[in-house]
Parts: C-alpha cells; sequence; structure tokens
C-alpha cells in the first residue's frame, strides 16, 4: 500500500509458512550426526538462517522504507571418507529473499520497479547457486589433489580482496550479506600440491600448488549492478543531474565460452615456513573475474516513480586477462609483546602483487593498458584491555590498502580508479559471558573518496545449536557518485537467527 505498508496477500503468507516449516522441519535434524556407508563414515553439517533487514531511512527512489529484507539460507554439506587418504566432499545452498514475494503488490515497491529484480533475487535457483563445493580429495603420500567444484583462497586480508583473484565473488545482494558461505563462489578447478620432505633447521615446511581452471563454465563477479530493476534494494543511487540519476545499464558482454582455452586459467604457489615466517610467492594468468566496459552510443530513457529521469547506458565490454606475480608474508612480532596488554605477541600480514597489461576504460570511453602494483599490510593483535572486559582478550585488526597504477594519463582519466588508490580498515572484537555474546565492529575507508563503511554487530551462541545476531550498517560519503556516497539511503538495522546442526 501507500507509504511502505506491507501487502503480503496469498502468496506472502504462504512464502512464510514455507520457511516456519523449513526451520520446524530442520530442528529435528540435530539428533543426526554422523552416518555410515560401507562401513566409512560420511560427517554431515548444516545450518538455517533467517534474517530481516530494516531500512532507517524512507522517501527516497533507491531505498524501501521498513522490512527491506527477509534472507533464508539453508545450507548443508557432507564429508565422505572412502578410504584414509581419499574424501568427497559436498555442500549446497538455497538462499530466498522472501521480501520480493512479500512486497511484490505493494505500490511503493512496484513504484521503485524493485518487483523487476524479482526473478534474480527471489529464489537463487541457478545450478551454480544452489550446488556450493563438489570434490573429491586424494592424498597419496606427499601429494594433495582436489579435483571439482571449489574454492581456492590465496589472500591475507579481510574486508577486500587483494591475491584472492581466482574464486569469483557474490555481492548481487549488496553489502549486507556477509557470509563466508555466500560470498565466495565456488567454480571448477584442479588442484594438486606437493609437500616435499625436507631435513632443514630454518626451513620447517614446504608446499608446492599448481591451480588449472578448464573454464568448464564461465561464472564471473556477481556485481551491484546499476537500477533498481536489476539490484532490487541494493541498487546504487548515482545522480548526474538535480533532475537525472542512472538506471540499468544495458551491457553486451563477451566472455569466454565453456571449455575454451581462452578461458583456461593457471596459478602456482611456493608457500614455505622458514626462520618462524610463514612466505608464499604466487603467480596467476587469467581472466578478470568482473568486465571492463566502456559507454557505446546515446543512451536510452525512462521516467521514475519521483519525476526523475532514468537514463539506461549502453556498454560493451569483456573479461581482459589478469596476470601477476606476487607474494605474502606473515610472522608474529616478539619485540611488540607487552604484558600489561596480556603478553600476547601480534601477528604482522603483508601481501602484494604486480600485474602486467592489466586493462582499463578510460573517460573518453576507450581501452588502455597498464602495469599496476597492489599492496597491503595488517595486524592482528589480542590485548587485554581489564576496564572493558575482565576475562577475555580484544581482538585488533588494522589494515592499510594501496593500489598503484603504473603510467597513469594525464590528459583523461581511468573509470573508477586514480593513479593512486588507498583503502584503510579496522575490526575490534571481544567476547562475555563464556563466550556466548561476542560484540564486534568493523570500519573501511575509502581515503580517495573520503567514504566511510561502519558496521556494529553482536551475535549470541545461546546453545551449540542455536545463534541470535543483531547489527546495523551505515554509509557515507564526500565525493559524490563515488565511493559510498551511492549507499547513503541504505543504512538499515539487520536480525538473524541461525540453527545449526551436525
Amino acid at each position: 500500500g501507500e507509504g511502505g505498508e506491507m501487502n503480503m496477500g496469498k502468496s506472502g503468507n504462504l512464502a512464510v509458512a514455507v520457511a516456519l516449516a523449513a526451520v520446524l522441519m530442520l530442528s529435528g535434524a540435530a539428533l543426526a550426526r554422523q552416518y555410515t556407508l560401507g562401513g566409512r563414515p560420511i560427517d554431515v553439517y548444516g545450518y538455517i538462517t533467517q534474517g530481516a533487514g530494516l531500512s532507517l531511512h524512507d522517501d527516497y527512489y533507491d531505498t524501501e522504507d521498513d522490512i527491506n529484507s527477509a534472507i533464508t539460507n539453508i545450507f548443508g554439506e557432507m564429508n565422505y571418507s572412502v578410504s584414509d587418504n581419499f574424501k568427497v566432499y559436498l555442500s549446497g545452498i538455497l538462499t530466498v529473499d522472501w521480501i520480493y514475494e512479500m512486497k511484490h503488490s505493494d505500490k511503493s515497491w512496484r513504484d521503485r520497479e524493485f518487483n523487476k529484480s524479482r526473478d534474480k533475487l527471489f529464489v537463487e535457483d541457478e545450478y551454480w547457486q544452489l550446488l556450493k563445493e563438489a570434490h573429491f580429495t586424494w592424498t597419496p603420500g606427499d601429494f594433495f589433489f582436489r579435483v571439482g567444484k571449489q574454492i581456492v583462497a590465496w589472500g591475507e586480508t579481510d574486508g577486500f580482496r587483494l591475491m584472492d583473484q581466482i574464486n569469483p565473488l557474490d555481492q548481487a545482494r549488496g553489502l549486507a550479506d556477509v557470509e563466508f558461505e555466500t560470498t565466495i563462489i565456488p567454480i571448477w578447478l584442479i588442484r594438486a600440491e606437493y609437500y616435499p620432505q625436507l631435513q632443514l633447521s630454518w626451513l620447517q615446511d614446504m608446499a608446492l600448488q599448481f591451480i588449472f581452471n578448464p573454464n568448464a563454465d564461465f561464472i564471473s563477479d556477481r556485481r551491484i549492478r546499476l537500477g533498481n530493476d536489476k539490484t532490487g534494494i541494493w541498487a546504487p543511487n548515482v545522480e548526474v543531474s538535480k533532475n537525472a540519476r542512472l538506471g540499468s545499464a544495458i551491457e553486451h558482454l563477451d566472455e569466454p565460452t565453456e571449455f575454451d582455452d581462452e578461458g583456461y586459467e593457471y596459478a602456482v604457489r611456493l608457500q614455505a615456513m622458514a626462520w618462524d615466517s610463514l612466505f608464499s610467492l604466487n603467480y596467476f594468468y587469467g581472466r578478470e573475474n568482473s568486465p571492463v566496459e566502456v559507454s557505446e552510443g546515446l543512451p536510452g530513457t525512462s521516467e521514475a516513480s519521483d519525476g526523475k529521469t532514468l537514463l539506461h547506458l549502453n556498454y560493451d565490454g569483456y573479461y581482459p586477462l589478469l596476470r601477476f606475480l606476487g607474494g605474502t608474508f606473515t610472522r608474529d612480532i616478539p619485540v611488540m609483546n607487552a604484558s600489561f596488554l596480556g603478553g600476547v605477541a601480534p601477528v604482522l600480514r603483508l601481501e602484494t602483487f604486480y600485474a602486467f597489461d592489466n586493462t582499463f576504460a578510460t573517460s573518453d570511453n576507450k581501452f588502455e593498458q597498464s602495469d599496476e602494483w597492489r599492496w597491503a599490510v595488517g595486524m592482528d593483535w589480542k590485548v587485554r584491555i581489564k576496564p572493558l572486559n575482565e576475562k577475555y582478550f580484544f581482538s585488533i585488526s588494522p589494515q592499510f590498502y594501496h593500489r598503484k597504477i603504473r603510467d597513469y594519463p594525464h590528459a583523461y582519466d581511468y573509470a573508477g580508479v586514480e593513479d593512486d588508490n588507498y583503502m584503510a580498515s579496522l575490526m575490534i572484537s571481544t567476547s562475555y559471558y563464556l563466550n556466548k555474546i561476542s560484540p564486534s565492529f568493523f570500519w573501511l575507508r575509502d581515503v580517495n573518496n573520503r567514504a566511510n563503511l561502519f558496521k556494529y554487530q553482536v551475535v549470541y551462541d545461546h546453545t551449540d545449536y542455536w545463534r541470535y545476531t543483531i547489527g546495523a550498517m551505515f554509509f557515507n560519503g564526500i565525493e559524490k557518485t563515488k565511493g559510498f556516497d551511492v549507499f547513503e539511503n541504505k543504512d538499515y538495522i539487520y536480525f538473524k537467527i541461525s540453527y545449526r546442526w551436525s
């Protein structure tokens, strides 16, 4: 109805009934923790979560007031040990955002065109969304082989990705959905590792890893796209003038076909534990997970319900090559071990790579190439602050990130990046009441665009099975149409109930 009143109707009531039925059925699964097949164990684990998001703003074209999300995630995984050195792993997830059913007939929802994003965001029913991981692992002697749909994590950073370029990222639901199982997209890979047995006093361990992506199914990043009709409640608000904003774009993207060698990817990592430090040397040859696009032709136009003009840009783009050589370094810093702070030494994390001939879209709608250098430094420190927490440590993790574009042009710009790009973040967390209550704070600072993301959260583990979460996210930015400024109307409070079984 008018003013954002909820009009669920019969289909909305049915959706809620199905969600409640799922919770009740799965709550009986807690008794089934392990099965056997052929005398070998099958470990089963899973969870179901029901969340809700409440907007803190209304009367904006890019925002729905009151409840604006009602996401259910049903996750399950199975690990079957065929033999001592051969295992099969399967996991799947069903994601449903009931808000696209509950408000489908609501006038304010339809006026903002959120109803048009229902097909993509109500139920995630593509096979690669339902099937998370599916692989077998064989570990003969000093070797490790894993073949199938999987995740390969190279990075050391939190909140933004640097070295982690192998798996695509799922941000279709904006910045609200940050669970690991729902944001990293597993893809079909062949992974092989070798662990040589070394007898050296200064070298404790070593591993050589090789990754091959045969491009069995090209899966790219699910990006935050323009337009309420494409991205729903997380569509960015990009105003190009007082009376016009960007609507959904018309994209023409060239992507590698299945098993085409243009989509093959190769990755090699040498990792070693030496002198009490963890090193890695990494090389990647493959494709960017997000396209590079230029605007072609005149934009289309339509009128938004608030009277402003929506511009629909035409884009041509493709997924260019990404080639980089980099490394990571992790080590304790004993010299910073302070007894009055609990006597725990902080952990230093360094991560960097140099990329060759990366492709950028220019402000005059051309493609150009430049080398670039990315690096990040972070620290993880557990400290005791007795006036705030008598029993448990605080975990404090600051990070700093720099992306340098080499040979940056002076006559025009590269779209979306400057010659030097900086970000910083801070994560603080602790626990109370026998580790059952865990508050945390996360701050992400976009230095160039003078923009901020703030996340406050409290998790309560009521039992081994039930978890309750409450939190809030806030966005602001000084540079208009850049950084987090486009999400300033998205401030919201969220709640989540989780039931885990094993």
